[in-house]
Formats: structure tokens, C-alpha cells, sequence
């Protein structure tokens, strides 16, 4: 059955396609690597900046559905499924951290001389507490200016001011766990203005020929080959340090590369036209899984860094371990969605 274009399969396909993508981004840092592995290099060129494609798709289901856009209830939804879910599912982190863990290195010392509710309310703030969330503190970010990006969503904006935003977007890298909400939102804002793009000129996209989607893919492949062969440098943070000392403006690759990857996918997912049992339940579950999946790899680290201390990732043990953590988490969701009911979505978002 062929359905009307307001349910978008090939949408809910990639997104179920891409948080499948962040569980693994966390399952490869998650545990060490032998040294020199070319398995590794491989997995970070292909499963690093994954958050772009969440980000695009963000953009691309605003523009989408630009035409129901109220900005209070809008408020008030996200409120209810995405702050909500954020919230309760922070405690368990927010505990640990106050009451178990010691001082954390991003805390602020005029924080930590507050008191707990205070730090909680930092943490709730910038997202530090569990490495994931940090992304929620910079998306309510373009929940607050939606106005605007309503406003911005015009044909000449796109042909004239949007271009010069996604290029100057491509020099920024600075974003996630080791920055900070401002610069993440910096980062992802040409990201999101691209998924706007995308679903206002979908048709366009999803219409072209196979030889342009052909040199797109090449372009992808050369661009991931250069990255795992050292031939172009890929800027990313990877400590506290970094972000106080690198340079903040250097081009980016990885990012053009999974920008490119956005629109392959956005045609290609709209090319199978047809349900992947996989990837709609992904879909269905994205948002528990996004909140839930770290505490699982978390219980699985610990329980093996005391079984085997140490224990190394290869590709064979990466995707039995991925798949481990995914199927873990989504029967955790399952579970959660069977006892809270239509509620599901104020306990996890899904």
C-alpha cells in the first residue's frame, strides 16, 4: 500500500538508520583498541559526525511541518517530549555525579562551591553529566529561535544567504561532550538550515538522476578514503584541553562528508520505498534509545573491565557488542513503553 506523502517512511528509515549510527559512535569509544587498528581508523571515519544526520533530519521535519507551526504549543510539545524525557532520564546521572562521583573536571568552580541543586540545575544546563546529552541543552536552542527559522525559510533566503552560512559552517568542528552549548549550536546551525533545505527542495533531491547520486557517492568514498589514510586531517575535540588550546576554525571534512551523505541517504532511504522491519522499529524507539543506551554501555563496561581488564575491540567484537547494546536498550524501551502506555513518550520520548 502505497501511503500519502504525510507520512514520510524514508524519513522515519533514516532516522532509524541514524541513531543506530550513535549507538555505535559510543560502543567504539567505549572500550580500548589495539594499537595501529585499521578497523578503528575505519569505524571513525565512517560513524564519526553522526550527529549531523540527526541534526538534518531535525531540520528537515521543521520545514516539513512548517505549515502546523504554532510557537507556544511548539514549545509545550517539546516540553512535554523532549525536556520531559531528558530530565527523568538525567537523575540516575545527576545522582551519581553529586552524591558518588568525585568533582568533575567541567564543572566551574563557582559551581562546585554552590549547592547541589545548583550544580544539578548546571548540569541539566549544559548536558556534562552523561556524555550524550549535552546535545539536548544546544537543540533547545533552535527550539527557542524556531520563529526565526520559520521566518528564514524562503527560496531567495536559500539561494542567496543560506549557501555562504553552510560553507562558513563547513570551517567549524567544535561541538559535543568537550565544548560547549554555544559552539555546538554554532556547528550544527548550517547542519540544521541544510535539513530545512532538504525537505523543501525533497522533491528535487529524491528525483535525481543515478549518476549525480553516483558522484556523490564517489565523492563520499574519496573523501572517507583521504580521512583513514591520514591524507586529510579531520578536526575534532578530544578533551578539555583541546578546546582551550586548538584553533578555533579549520575546515572540515568530515563534515562535508556526511553533509553529502545526508542527501544519499535522503534519496536512497526514499528509493527503497518500502518497510525495513529493522530500521522502523530503530525509528519508532530512536528517542529511548538515545536516553537509554548509554547507561547500558556503561553496565557492560564495568562488568567487563572486572571480567576481563583487558579487553580490546576488533570489528568482530565491535558489531556483536553494538548489536548487544542496541537489542539490550530496545527491550529496555519496549519494557518502558508497556507499562507507561501512551505516556511512554513523557518517560523516554518514544
Amino acid at each position: 500500500m502505497i501511503k500519502k506523502e504525510g507520512y514520510l517512511n524514508y524519513i522515519h528509515l533514516f532516522r532509524g538508520f541514524a541513531i543506530l549510527i550513535i549507538v555505535g559512535i559510543h560502543c567504539r569509544i567505549s572500550f580500548r583498541w589495539p594499537e595501529h587498528s585499521i578497523g578503528k581508523d575505519l569505524l571513525i571515519t565512517f560513524l564519526d559526525n553522526g550527529t549531523v544526520l540527526f541534526v538534518f533530519i531535525a531540520g528537515f521535519l521543521f520545514q516539513y511541518l512548517k505549515h502546523k507551526f504554532h510557537y507556544v504549543p511548539y514549545l509545550k510539545r517539546k516540553a512535554k517530549y523532549v525536556i520531559l524525557p531528558y530530565i527523568l532520564a538525567s537523575l540516575p546521572a545527576i545522582l551519581y555525579k553529586l552524591y558518588l562521583d568525585t568533582v568533575p573536571a567541567w564543572m566551574p568552580d563557582n559551581i562546585v562551591e554552590q549547592s547541589k541543586m545548583v550544580q544539578a540545575v548546571y548540569m541539566l544546563a549544559t548536558g556534562k553529566h552523561l556524555g550524550p546529552f549535552w546535545f539536548i541543552p544546544m537543540i533547545v536552542v533552535f527550539y527557542l529561535i524556531s520563529p526565526l527559522l520559520n521566518w528564514l525559510d524562503k527560496p531567495v533566503f536559500y539561494k542567496t544567504v543560506f549557501p555562504v552560512i553552510f560553507v562558513a559552517g563547513l570551517f567549524t568542528f567544535r561541538f559535543g561532550y568537550f565544548s560547549n552549548t554555544f559552539d555546538s549550536f554554532i556547528h550544527y546551525f548550517p547542519v540544521y538550515m541544510f535539513g530545512m533545505w532538504g525537505a523543501r527542495y525533497r522533491h528535487r533531491i529524491i528525483n535525481l538522476r543515478s549518476s549525480v547520486s553516483l558522484v556523490l557517492v564517489a565523492i563520499y568514498i574519496v573523501i572517507a578514503f583521504m580521512e583513514a589514510s591520514n591524507f586529510v586531517y579531520a578536526p575534532k575535540l578530544s578533551s578539555f584541553q583541546d578546546a582551550a588550546t586548538d584553533a578555533y576554525f579549520m575546515f572540515n571534512f568530515a563534515k562535508l562528508k556526511v553533509s553529502i551523505l545526508c542527501v544519499i541517504l535522503l534519496r536512497e532511504f526514499h528509493v527503497l520505498n518500502k518497510e525495513v522491519a529493522v530500521l522502523k522499529l530503530l525509528g519508532d524507539y530512536s528517542f529511548g534509545i538515545y536516553f537509554i543506551h548509554l547507561y547500558v554501555i556503561t553496565a557492560i563496561e564495568l562488568s567487563v573491565k572486572n571480567l576481563v581488564p583487558d579487553f580490546r575491540l576488533n570489528m568482530i567484537t565491535f558489531f556483536i557488542y553494538t548489536a548487544l547494546v542496541t537489542a539490550i536498550t530496545m527491550g529496555i524501551v519496549y519494557v518502558i513503553k508497556k507499562v507507561t502506555g501512551r505516556k511512554s513518550r513523557y518517560f523516554i520520548g518514544s
